[in-house]
């Protein structure tokens, strides 16, 4: 029998593995604390193990495709391995699916997609039926804004039905339509949703590429501008203007980060300087 029929036979005793370490925190709702960090802890140490090179290649295939992950760098190749395996640890343990656009890779940090809470973390939430219907989207391409008010009703084991109706601000550019700012709309409001019934927020973060460090949205709304801004003039040094104007555009229209957010801002100001910058050296 050779090697590589060898290891496609053990692939489906490896990834029965993974899914248990998974299902073991997933299943972890009623505990806290230490014990819920050990399990944790425990799961990504056993996934970081199982998830060799041989069983990595046909997950990078999934890279770039709706059929697996999407990502920010799909047109260059997308990520290195490494950080698919980080992000996809992340996003199993998080409680979306590897497959089906359910998580994307922006930044080099794990964003859970509109597909992600509606095809898993919104339906794994015991006895809960929604629904989300958008209005009329109002856009002003001039000033790359739009504003949509989406409508939510949901109820927990046929109890009481609550509603509410929340204006979610999308930033938007030239080529965008009503269906991208609806789409975009839906998974911030099924965010909202999900931490809303389950007390759980998911932090989109930051991600400074050039210092590989991710500043989430507390240390920020707490008074690390400063620090930001710091790690920001780092990133510059380390690479050029106009790619880091790309990628500050490509979290920008993701809408990973509301319009009146410290990551949102502080991203905005860093493009001005920038492109102010290149004005000046022309």
């Amino acid at each position: 029998m050779s090697k590589t029929t060898t290891s496609l036979m053990k692939v489906p005793e490896v990834a029965k593995e993974m899914d248990n370490s998974v299902i073991q925190v997933l299943g972890s709702k009623a505990i806290g604390g230490f014990e819920k960090a050990y399990l944790t802890a425990e799961a990504i140490q056993k996934l970081q193990a199982q998830l060799t090179p041989e069983y990595m290649k046909p997950i990078m295939a999934l890279q770039g495709t709706r059929l697996g992950f999407r990502t920010d760098k799909d047109a260059t190749g997308g990520y290195p391995e490494e950080t698919v395996k980080r992000c996809l640890i992340e996003a199993v343990l998080t409680g979306v699916q590897p497959v089906g656009n359910q998580f994307n890779i922006i930044a080099g940090n794990m964003y859970v997609t509109k597909e992600g809470y509606g095809n898993s973390l919104l339906p794994n939430v015991p006895g809960l039926k929604y629904k989300i219907t958008p209005t009329l989207p109002r856009i002003d391409t001039t000033k790359g804004s739009a504003a949509i008010v989406m409508k939510i009703k949901w109820a927990i084991n046929d109890g009481e039905e609550k509603a509410e109706e929340i204006d979610i601000p999308i930033r938007v550019n030239a080529s965008m339509g009503a269906d991208a700012v609806i789409g975009k709309a839906t998974r911030k409001a099924r965010a909202w949703l999900f931490a809303t019934v389950t007390g759980v927020e998911i932090g989109d973060g930051e991600v400074e590429e050039g210092t590989a460090t991710v500043v989430s949205s507390e240390q920020l709304s707490n008074g690390a501008n400063a620090q930001a801004a710091a790690k920001i003039k780092l990133t510059q040094l380390t690479q050029g203007d106009d790619a880091r104007i790309a990628d500050i555009n490509a979290i920008l229209e993701s809408g990973m980060h509301a319009p009146d957010s410290g990551e949102y801002i502080a991203l905005m100001a860093e493009k001005g300087e920038l492109e102010e910058k290149k004005g000046k050296a022309k």
